[in-house]
């Protein structure tokens, strides 16, 4: 389900359709939503974001993020971004490149057993087009920590060209904060 809404995203965002092809979308989605809403579930039990085994955990408004590599304190992984992450002229929108950023800085922050934690700050440097459909290498690793804070840096490369880097701040949860 996951990945087709994907594909939906981008079939929806890539298309010209014709009235009569809306209007028969329109009917399918709503019998669709129509559907799920009879199984509509408490916050803690969604599967929405929290399919870990799933390239963005299933939460299908992030790019899709498939790790390679990992350890406690870093993560390699590709990711890709679809006509629904478009900004203009055939580039990736800068606002998808950084949701890519905060979810892949966020799952290093609380890997090796750390603490749930929350995103402070986050700074994006964007140094040249991010290209849509196709795969881009991603890395990511914790830099340091200072008590509740962890501090963050990732890279995205399309081949050997730099694309953007991040920066941020994540901050350790208190205990009974969600």
């Amino acid at each position: 389900m996951v990945e087709e809404l994907r594909a939906l995203q981008d079939a929806a965002a890539g298309a010209v359709p014709p009235a009569d092809a809306v209007r028969e979308a329109s009917v399918l989605l709503a019998r669709a939503r129509e559907l799920l809403e009879r199984h509509r579930g408490a916050a803690a039990d969604q599967i929405f974001g929290r399919l870990l085994e799933l390239p963005g955990r299933g939460q299908t408004l992030s790019p899709p993020l498939w790790i390679t590599r990992h350890a406690d304190d870093e993560i390699t992984a590709t990711t890709w971004f679809g006509p629904f992450h478009a900004g203009s002229h055939g580039a990736v929108h800068g606002g998808a490149v950084s949701l890519m950023f905060d979810d892949a800085l966020g799952r290093v922050a609380d890997l090796g057993g750390r603490p749930r934690s929350r995103t402070a700050y986050l700074h994006v440097d964007f140094r040249g087009i991010t290209p849509l459909r196709r795969r881009l290498a991603v890395r990511v690793r914790m830099s340091g920590q200072e008590g509740r804070k962890r501090y963050l840096q990732g890279m995205l490369h399309d081949g050997p060209r730099l694309c953007a880097e991040a920066t941020a701040l994540f901050v350790e949860m208190r205990p009974g904060q969600q």
